[in-house]
Parts: C-alpha cells; structure tokens; sequence
C-alpha cells in the first residue's frame, strides 16, 4: 500500500483527487491539507511515502512546502501539481528537490503511474523536456509572427516535426492527450492546413527541423 498525502487550496479539487486515487487499491490517502504548513507539522509526526503539492497556495506556497521539507529532512517523496508550464517555476522546484512535476490536468491514469513508478524508483524524471522544446529549436520570428502560435502551440509544432504523437508529446509537456489533439486542430487552423503532412511540410519550408 503506498500512503499518500495531499496539499492544494482548492478544497473540491483536493478532496476530488482524494476520491479518484482511493479507488486504486494500491493507494491510500492518509490526509487532506489546504496549506502547507499543516502538512508540514502533520509529517513531522507521521509517514507518508508520497505528498502531492500544489504549487500555487496563498500564505504558504508550494515552494515553501518543499524548502521545509528539505530543512526538516522528511523523507517523502515529492509530486508538484501545477497549472503553470514555466521553465522558471520548473527549474526553481528541481533546484529545492522534487520528484516529479506535472500539470493540474494530467490524466489520473498517468497521475497514479507516476505515483507508483516513484514508489518503486522506476519513475523517469523528463521535466528539462519543456525547456529542451524551447532551447534545441529555433523558431523564425517571421513564423511566429504570421502564424500567431502561442508559446505552447509552437512547443507541440516543434515535436509534431519530430515525429512524436499525441500521447507521446502530452508525457513530455505534462499535458493531457485531449488538450494535445485541442493544441493541433488550432495549429492546423491556423497554419491553413488540413493535416499533420501538410503542417510538417510547412514547418520545414519554415527552417523548422
């Protein structure tokens, strides 16, 4: 049985993730938290082998979770659930020590994996795949600018060109395979073409390779 604990503000959301993870049976949600300094003082006198963290909390933010955990020397493993995709935020939380880091609208599927692959030290942490979509690639500015592709949009062109799929590109950028399949249908709208051929010829007669 792997004991989890969660942390996040939302409280219909906390409780609604406590319900979907209780049906595996393999998982066990010992304790529900709105901030985290009540997770902290609950771990300093109990175990638990997974906590999940929102990162985003008024008063005691995500970050200042993780800086007291590490101060205090807990040993639970680390999830950070997000709504931000921000090399920045990213970065910041790998430097104070996590373990995973995924967006508020993973699939649960994906979600309970990753929490038994990291209970099990199987879990591979690809995190520094949102900055190497932006730093192994460059963009023409004429690109961006005719074609009006947000940051993300051309993250998802970058690794449709790469051959990745829907699936395989949602794993990399921490988003669910249907906000993947939304992204593409506005990038084919917007680059005027009527399928992945056609926007990977468009993307290499752009200097996109």
């Amino acid at each position: 049985m792997i004991d989890i604990v969660i942390v996040d503000d939302h409280k219909l959301f906390a409780q609604g993730l406590a319900n979907i993870l209780m049906e595996d049976k393999e998982l066990n949600v010992k304790a529900v938290f709105n901030d985290g300094r009540s997770l902290i003082d609950y771990l300093k006198n109990n175990t638990s082998h997974i906590a999940l963290i929102d990162l985003n909390m008024p008063h005691f933010d995500g970050k200042s979770t993780l800086i007291q955990l590490k101060t205090n020397n807990i040993k639970t493993k680390r999830i950070v659930l997000s709504m931000y995709a921000q090399d920045v935020l990213l970065k910041e939380c790998i430097e104070i020590g996590i373990d995973a880091y995924l967006m508020k609208d993973v699939e649960p599927e994906n979600l309970i994996q990753t929490i038994k692959e990291i209970h099990t030290g199987q879990y591979l942490f690809e995190s520094l795949n949102i900055s190497d979509a932006n730093s192994n690639h460059s963009f023409k500015d004429d690109f961006i600018n005719k074609y009006k592709l947000s940051k993300r949009e051309l993250e998802i062109v970058n690794l449709i060109v790469g051959g990745l799929t829907n699936v395989k590109i949602g794993e990399k950028l921490f988003i669910s395979t249907f906000t993947v399949d939304t992204h593409r249908k506005n990038i084919l709208q917007k680059l005027e073409v009527k399928n992945t051929a056609e926007l990977v010829k468009k993307a290499f007669e752009q200097g996109i390779n």
